[in-house]
């Protein structure tokens, strides 16, 4: 039996949750770029959606640097839609904030308030070779463990079965990684990436033969049983923003209590700030990463 070595993870993307603007998948705009009536979950506000494509493509092409747009109206006209509508004609990772007027008026420190919400709405897109396990989940089975801090059992790691075409292997992994694999609700039928050296698990799809139940009309992609070797190194894309790169330095430089098990909060200084900077830059100078700008609504 093989074993994955525990590591600590900390997960810094938010959870996409459903909302009044799930349902927008782009502009609805024909290849010229003229407004369909119903499309990409919008409707109406023709003008306002043409020219929000002329934005978009100036964005793709690198003419909107260092420039802003404002979009004004009234409230309820859409002024928001259209915002996540271009986020998703620029791409699935590309950030998306959405602020509150009231947020930054209730802001007890609004110059870092609104200096968050920037960092938040630019990322970089990272370029790794890594070294992952990808398969098909054959079995899944939770491991539960006392806890002398409560009374109940706590999740103490996982064994997963993987196989692809050529290979099959069984693997321990910690809390962590199983936390994952408990949010992601993977189950027999699925294929998953896990990266060795970071813990971070993926859903790629599922295989419908190898599923223990089947639906008619399914959200997870159906993919084919991968080939090769379980373990293998790939070129893995991971999309950050400044400010989950802020967050993560910000969180090691956070003290321990006198205890040991209680941290204060971090906070996200200006020398932070500049820390992620010159990170961000090594990495584009060696090639490994570029930029990806965002959209703040």
């Amino acid at each position: 039996m093989k074993h994955m070595s525990e590591i600590q993870v900390t997960p810094i993307r938010q959870p996409k949750w459903s909302s009044v603007h799930s349902h927008i998948r782009g502009l609805g705009l024909d290849p010229k770029g003229k407004a369909k009536p119903v499309a990409d979950g919008m409707i109406g506000q023709v003008e306002a959606r043409e020219a929000a494509g002329i934005i978009v493509e100036l964005v793709r092409q690198g003419r909107l640097g260092g420039k802003g747009v404002l979009i004004v109206g009234p409230t309820g006209t859409g002024k928001t839609a259209i915002a996540v509508a271009m986020a998703r004609e620029l791409g699935e990772d590309t950030p998306f904030v959405a602020v509150n007027g009231a947020e930054v008026l209730a802001a007890e420190n609004k110059t870092a308030f609104l200096m968050q919400a920037f960092r938040r709405a630019v990322g970089i897109r990272i370029k790794e070779t890594r070294e992952v396990v990808t398969g098909v989940v054959t079995e899944l089975k939770y491991i539960k463990k006392t806890s002398p801090f409560y009374p109940y059992p706590v999740l103490g790691g996982a064994r997963i079965s993987l196989e692809t075409k050529d290979d099959s292997a069984t693997f321990t992994v910690g809390p962590e990684v199983a936390q994952q694999l408990q949010a992601l609700g993977v189950r027999k039928g699925d294929v998953i990436m896990i990266d060795v050296e970071t813990g971070d698990v993926r859903r790629l799809g599922r295989v419908r033969e190898k599923a223990e139940k089947v639906f008619d009309i399914d959200v997870t992609q159906e993919v084919e049983v991968p080939s090769g070797k379980l373990r293998s190194r790939r070129d893995i894309v991971r999309t950050l923003t400044f400010h989950d790169i802020d967050a993560s330095l910000a969180a090691q430089r956070a003290a321990f209590t006198l205890f040991g098990f209680l941290r204060e909060e971090a906070t996200i200084t200006d020398e932070v700030r500049a820390r992620t900077d010159e990170l961000v830059k090594k990495l584009r100078d060696e090639g490994k990463a570029e930029l990806v700008p965002g959209i703040l609504s």
